[in-house]
């Protein structure tokens, strides 16, 4: 049993990250959260005023300058990135239930490699929910997935992971579908709108992110 056994996750990594209201939302929602900064994401910690229980780094994008509980220099020459360090610490130390913050914005590279990280958290044992201010990204492993209307925003997409997927079926959303196959080939399950209190999602096979969405304000 990990250290942080039963205990949520909040991985804070580098990339833009202007307004961190939505991170504040997270710390009050989950008191007893784990942060863990990933490299740069210690400037975030710092405005945010708090002190991460680890902080995973190569220091090439920023220097140990931010009180914290441990830290885990890695070197710059790796296999895997700091972000993905850290959701690895945290599910090897017992999380199941990961957040990762500031993780979005900024290159490319790194934005596409922490959206699949959704999937190799799953491959271990966890779930993964990338967040901005404007977005939850999930994924989507297969079987049911529900969402009260409370969860969501106002628009939810579904994007292929895999070539095809079979036996899509998606309720109380504006567009519904029912035992469709979708494919990376061509994508129309794009800005859906929920139209019920209710809403589900339904892939008999193959992976997927969800995502769900709003305009910026």
């Amino acid at each position: 049993m990990g250290a942080w056994q039963g205990r949520r996750a909040l991985i804070i990594s580098a990339a833009p990250c202007e307004n961190l209201d939505y991170v504040k939302k997270i710390l009050k929602r989950y008191p007893d959260i784990v942060v863990i900064c990933a490299d740069g994401g210690a400037k975030y910690a710092r405005k945010l005023n708090i002190k991460p229980d680890v902080i995973v780094a190569d220091f090439d994008s920023s220097e140990n300058t931010i009180e914290c509980g441990e830290v885990i220099k890695l070197t710059p020459e790796k296999d895997d990135t700091d972000t993905q360090h850290a959701a690895l610490l945290a599910l090897e130390r017992g999380c199941k239930e990961l957040i990762l913050v500031c993780a979005i914005g900024g290159r490319i590279d790194h934005m596409l490699s922490n959206l699949l990280l959704c999937e190799q958290v799953y491959e271990l044992g966890g779930h993964l929910s990338v967040i901005d201010e404007q977005n939850i990204i999930m994924l989507h492993a297969g079987g049911q997935m529900k969402f009260a209307r409370q969860e969501l925003k106002k628009y939810i997409s579904l994007i292929p992971l895999d070539e095809k997927l079979e036996g899509v079926t998606m309720k109380g959303l504006k567009y519904p579908l029912e035992n469709a196959v979708l494919t990376r080939k061509k994508i129309i399950s794009v800005s859906n709108e929920p139209v019920s209190d209710d809403v589900l999602i339904e892939i008999s096979s193959g992976k997927a992110l969800v995502i769900l969405a709003d305009d910026k304000t």
